[in-house]
């Protein structure tokens, strides 16, 4: 349950909230379940907060700080995230439909069971994440650095991966349904049993690649 203490800071404005963080370096801030949605917390500190089933919908989180913070179940939807850091968030079953996360940092992020459909992840990092079983459908990842992500099992139906760098991804039984893969980086990917179908690979590179069927693209 939020602490109510901690809420009230917040709503007091990202200036005296960030001075409150700085001041108590060792309190975790505990605002699960809380309603900030619409909320302004642009350039907010919310590295290791406790966010997990809060509502955030429409909130502004332009280059906020959520650094290891917990987010699982959170309402995300049409949140603005631009530039922000979420790196090894968790982001489990959290809902960022419509979401904007443009050049975000998702590195190491755990996204099981998200909902990131109709997102923008234009140019982000998600290096290592873990978007396992996650829905994607029409989400936006042109140019995203999606190395040794794990998108095993996860819907990326008419997604557009125009340019993404998916090295060493592991995109077994996936959904690529229409999906835009050209000029995609897939080395060494693993696209074991994923669903190819009408999707376009036009000069995506493949080499070391595993293909659907469990053979090695040379």
């Amino acid at each position: 349950m939020v602490n109510t203490e901690h809420l009230d800071l917040l709503k007091q404005g990202v200036d005296t909230w960030n001075d409150w963080r700085a001041n108590n370096l060792l309190i975790r801030p505990d605002l699960k379940g809380a309603d900030l949605s619409s909320s302004i917390l642009e350039y907010a500190n919310l590295d290791q907060a406790d966010l997990a089933y809060a509502n955030l919908e429409g909130a502004d989180l332009r280059q906020a700080h959520l650094h290891r913070a917990s987010l699982q179940g959170a309402n995300l939807r049409m949140a603005d995230l631009i530039h922000a850091n979420l790196e090894a968030a968790n982001l489990e079953c959290a809902n960022l439909e419509g979401a904007d996360l443009y050049k975000t940092n998702l590195s190491q992020a755990k996204c099981h069971k998200a909902n990131l459909s109709k997102a923008i992840i234009r140019r982000a990092s998600l290096v290592g994440a873990n978007l396992k079983a996650t829905e994607n459908s029409l989400t936006d990842f042109f140019q995203a650095n999606m190395m040794r992500v794990n998108l095993y099992m996860a819907n990326v139906n008419k997604a557009n991966l125009e340019g993404a760098n998916l090295i060493e991804a592991n995109l077994g039984l996936a959904n690529f349904l229409e999906a835009n893969l050209r000029k995609a980086n897939l080395c060494r990917a693993n696209l074991y049993r994923a669903n190819l179908c009408r999707a376009n690979p036009y000069e995506a590179l493949l080499k070391g690649t595993t293909m659907p069927d469990g053979s090695i693209h040379n």
